[in-house]
């Protein structure tokens, strides 16, 4: 349980990270649009009839979700106009549709498609969580180094969305390094756990508080306590893994709703 315990720590820091970026800026389905297109390579690479490497896999992966940062943002500039999020779900429905076409010609199609959507995080190695812990690290440099810049394009994301060409460039790193990620732990964690680790402790965090650093602080802080709660369960059960977790995230968002509900926490905005 150490290495999956490990991996659920990592997801917990840097998911939470990204989903306050993602909720100020108001575009929720961006992560598991990403991850759909990082799947979409897997799928690609699984399906020809030769074995990959690893690494030729990651590479499908990360080519895919190039193209989708790349789209992304530059469909920006075109938000007074059409709402991203009616992109984005265009791009996830396609990149689903594409990945049933392709997976149809595989006689493990139907099971690497369950794969994909609940992942396999239980049985993660120490390798897989290295990489993982790398690629985080290679990630974090540039949002530390510019952490005011891209709080600042994600808070002021709306207002500027018609001078989309002036931050093309910053949209496109942002989506890029949060798409990294993704498609370091696709497999893994699989689409709809990437998604509970992305969006429900970003709003738990936002529930609690105005202020991106304490949205981040208790976000990651639940993240953890849930992620370790939802492995210990699925071990003791021997219940599926990815779906446990989930069903764990969605209860604590019940919870933190019926908490802030009954508290007389007032926020002021920082």
């Amino acid at each position: 349980m150490a290495a999956p315990a490990a991996a659920c720590l990592i997801f917990s820091g840097v998911f939470t990270f990204f989903g306050c970026h993602v909720l100020k800026r108001e575009i929720i389905f961006i992560d598991i649009a990403l991850a759909q297109l990082a799947a979409l390579g897997v799928t690609l690479a699984d399906t020809f009839e030769h074995q990959h490497s690893e690494a030729e896999i990651l590479l499908f992966s990360l080519f895919a979700v190039l193209a989708g940062a790349g789209f992304f943002s530059y469909t920006r500039r075109f938000t007074n106009r059409i709402p991203q999020e009616a992109i984005i779900g265009i791009i996830y429905v396609v990149g689903a549709s594409v990945a049933l076409l392709i997976a149809s010609q595989s006689v493990h199609g139907a099971e690497h498609l369950r794969n994909i959507l609940n992942g396999s995080i239980l049985w993660v190695t120490w390798p897989r969580v290295m990489i993982l812990l790398g690629v985080v690290t290679l990630v974090a440099i540039p949002h530390w180094i510019y952490r005011d810049r891209f709080w600042e394009l994600s808070v002021h994301y709306r207002k500027d969305g018609q001078q989309g060409s002036k931050h093309l460039i910053w949209d496109f790193l942002f989506y890029l390094s949060l798409g990294l990620v993704i498609v370091t732990s696709v497999k893994t964690a699989g689409i709809f756990l990437i998604f509970a680790f992305l969006i429900v402790p970003a709003v738990v965090g936002a529930l609690f508080s105005t202020r991106f650093l304490f949205q981040l602080i208790i976000g990651s802080f639940v993240s953890a306590i849930v992620s370790m709660s939802g492995l210990i369960l699925s071990f003791k059960l021997d219940l599926p893994t990815g779906a446990t977790l989930v069903c764990c995230f969605g209860l604590a968002f019940f919870v933190s709703l019926f908490l802030r509900k009954n508290s007389h926490i007032e926020n002021k905005p920082h």
